[in-house]
C-alpha cells in the first residue's frame, strides 16, 4: 500500500512539469488576436485614447455651471470682524456703536455656510478652442491607437512566418543530414570491401558531421524564431510557442500599380492622420491661449447663512454679472500661443517628411518585391536543376565514372538551391507584409493565407 502511494505520488510531481511546459499552439489569426490583447503597446495606446478623452470632457466642463459649497467656523478678538458678525447676523444695536463696545468687542464667534454658482457666458472663444482642441487630440489618439494595432499585426505576421521559414528551414538542413549519411555509410562500406581508398570515406563522415552542424545551428534559429514569436505575442517567457504544420505561400500578384498603393496609404494611413490631428489641436490650443487676453463675462449667484451658533440661519444673497478683461500678463499668453503655432509648424514639417518616407518606402518595397517574385521563380527552376544534377552524378558515382567530390558538390548545391529559393519566398512574403503594413490594408481580416 504504501509502496503504490509513493509511485501515485512520483508520478503526480512527474506530470506536473510536463503539464506546465506544455507548448501552446497558435494558429496566425489565434497569434494576432492574442497579440493585440497581450502587447504592452496595446495598454499604452488604450492609456493614450483614455487621456485624450478625459481632456475632452474636461474641456468642455469649462462651458458648465459651476456650483461650490462652503462651511467656516472662527473665533475672532477683532474689532471689525466683530461689528461685520453683527451685521451678518442682523443683530446690530444702537450699543454696538459705542466707543467701549468697539475696541473692545470680546471674543467674536461665527459660523458662515454659503452656496455660490457661477455661470460663464461669454470666453472670447476660448472654452470653444478649447474644446475644438480636446477633439482632435482625441482623434489623434484613436488614430494612434490604429497605427498601433496595425503595428502589431505586422510584427505578429513577420514573427509568425519567421517561424515558418525557419522550420522550412530546418527540413532543408535535414535533407542535407539524410542525403549526407546516405553517402557516408555507402563509402563506409565501399571502403569496408576494397572498392575506394580511406580519403573517399574521411570525405564522406567528414561532409555528414558538417551537415549535422548546419542542421544544430538552423535548429538554434528556429528556437530564437519561436522566442522571438513569443516576444512580440507579450506572451510569458516560460510558455512555450508552437505553430502548425505550414508552409509559406507565395502572395498572389495584384494589378495595383505602385501609385496605386502610394494614393491608398496618403489616405488611410493612421500616424498620417494622427499628426494631422495634433497639428490642428495644437493651433486650436493656441487660439485658446490668445483669447484668454479677451473679454469674458459671466453671471455669478450666492446665498449665505450665518450665526452665532454652529448651525447658520441667518440668510442673505447676492445676484450678480462680471466682465473682466486681463490688462497685462508680461505676454505670457502671448508666448504660449506662439509656442503652441509653432509645435504645430514643426508637426506639419514632420508629416510632409512622413509622407516623403511612405513614397519611398512603398516604391522601395514595390520593386523589392518583384525582384523577391524574380529570384522565386529563379529558385523553383534552379531546385528543379539541382535535384537532376544530384541523380545524374550518383548514377556516374555509381558507376565509377566520376569521383565523389562531384557528388558532395553536386548534394552542396541543392542544398544552397533550396536555401536560396526559401529565402526568396521569405523576402517575397516579408516584402508583402511590409506593403500591406505600409498602405494600412493589413487587418485581422487580410492576414495572408497560408498553405497547409
Amino acid at each position: 500500500m504504501r509502496s503504490s502511494r509513493g509511485l501515485l505520488v512520483a508520478g503526480a510531481l512527474i506530470a506536473l512539469p510536463a503539464g506546465a511546459l506544455r507548448a501552446r499552439t497558435f494558429s496566425l489569426e489565434q497569434a494576432v488576436h492574442y497579440a493585440l490583447h497581450h502587447s504592452s503597446l496595446t495598454a499604452l495606446a488604450r492609456a493614450r485614447a483614455l487621456m485624450a478623452a478625459a481632456r475632452l470632457r474636461a474641456a468642455r466642463a469649462q462651458r458648465m455651471p459651476q456650483l461650490s459649497v462652503s462651511y467656516n467656523y472662527l473665533f475672532s478678538n477683532n474689532p471689525l470682524v466683530a461689528l461685520t458678525a453683527e451685521l451678518e447676523r442682523r443683530q446690530v444695536t444702537a450699543s454696538a456703536f459705542t466707543p467701549d463696545n468697539l475696541n473692545h468687542p470680546g471674543i467674536t464667534r461665527l459660523a458662515t455656510a454659503g452656496l455660490s454658482l457661477a455661470v460663464p457666458i461669454y470666453s472670447g472663444g476660448a472654452v470653444s478652442e478649447s474644446i475644438r482642441a480636446g477633439r482632435f487630440g482625441r482623434a489623434a489618439a484613436n488614430a494612434g491607437r490604429q497605427e498601433t494595432r496595425e503595428r502589431i499585426i505586422a510584427a505578429t505576421v513577420r514573427a509568425y512566418e519567421g517561424v515558418l521559414a525557419a522550420r522550412a528551414a530546418l527540413k532543408i538542413a535535414r535533407q542535407a543530414v539524410h542525403a549526407a549519411r546516405e553517402h557516408a555509410d555507402t563509402t563506409a562500406s565501399l571502403y569496408r570491401h576494397g572498392r575506394i581508398v580511406h580519403s573517399d570515406a574521411l570525405t564522406a563522415a567528414v561532409y555528414l558531421q558538417a551537415t549535422r552542424e548546419g542542421a544544430l545551428k538552423t535548429q538554434a534559429a528556429l528556437n530564437a524564431a519561436k522566442a522571438n514569436l513569443a516576444a512580440v505575442l507579450g506572451a510569458p517567457a516560460t510558455l512555450p510557442i508552437s505553430v502548425p504544420a505550414l508552409a509559406l505561400r507565395p502572395p498572389a500578384r495584384r494589378a495595383e500599380t505602385v501609385q496605386d498603393f502610394i494614393a491608398r496609404a496618403l489616405a488611410q494611413r493612421p500616424d498620417l492622420r494622427a499628426l494631422k490631428a495634433e497639428e490642428a489641436a495644437d493651433l486650436a490650443q493656441a487660439q485658446a491661449l490668445r483669447a484668454r487676453s479677451g473679454i469674458k463675462v459671466a453671471l455669478t449667484a450666492s446665498t449665505d447663512w450665518y450665526s452665532e451658533t454652529p448651525l447658520p440661519r441667518h440668510n442673505a444673497w447676492t445676484v450678480g454679472g462680471m466682465i473682466s478683461a486681463p490688462l497685462y500678463d508680461g505676454g505670457q499668453a502671448r508666448d504660449e500661443a506662439a509656442a503652441k503655432e509653432e509645435a504645430a509648424a514643426a508637426l506639419g514639417a514632420q508629416r510632409d517628411e512622413l509622407e516623403t518616407q511612405i513614397r519611398f518606402e512603398i516604391a522601395r518595397t514595390y520593386e523589392d518585391m518583384q525582384i523577391a517574385r524574380q529570384r522565386y521563380r529563379v529558385g523553383l527552376a534552379n531546385v528543379a536543376q539541382a535535384k537532376a544534377a544530384v541523380r545524374l552524378v550518383r548514377i556516374r558515382y555509381g558507376e565509377g565514372r566520376t569521383i565523389l567530390l562531384d557528388l558532395l558538390n553536386a548534394e552542396q548545391g541543392l542544398t544552397a538551391a533550396r536555401e536560396q529559393r526559401l529565402a526568396a519566398l521569405y523576402a517575397l512574403m516579408s516584402d508583402r507584409v511590409t506593403l500591406a503594413a505600409a498602405d494600412a490594408s493589413l487587418t485581422p481580416g487580410t492576414l495572408p493565407r497560408l498553405a497547409s
